[in-house]
């Protein structure tokens, strides 16, 4: 059974095409900017700031791309009946190295 805390290829494209829209300034979202897209999921407050505070692993209070997905995977998971993990995955973070992210980000930018 494949490992459901790695981020595929297709999440990775719509985490970033839904960072994008949310209007990143200098390659990161406010906390309000996130808190709003987050809400979207409806799970409760309390759970959307655990997962925060993994998300968040600099704790500057804003989430970079690679933050986001994180977020987002785990939002996505916990939306399906999984528990949020009290520490981040380690093939959650491996699925989301920076080199990819950054790869990924310039193939978005650079193919209309």
């Amino acid at each position: 059974m494949a490992d459901p805390w790695v981020v595929q290829p297709h999440e990775q494209a719509k985490f970033l095409e839904h960072f994008n829209n949310l209007g990143p300034v200098n390659g990161a979202l406010t906390g309000e900017q996130a808190k709003r897209f987050m809400l979207q999921s409806q799970l409760p407050p309390p759970i959307l700031g655990a997962i925060w505070t993994l998300a968040d692993t600099n704790a500057d209070g804003k989430l970079d791309l690679r933050e986001f997905s994180i977020a987002c995977k785990i939002i996505n998971l916990k939306l399906h009946g999984m528990e949020v993990p009290k520490a981040l995955p380690p093939s959650l973070l491996a699925s989301l190295s920076p080199q990819d992210l950054e790869i990924l980000g310039k193939l978005v930018f650079c193919n209309p």
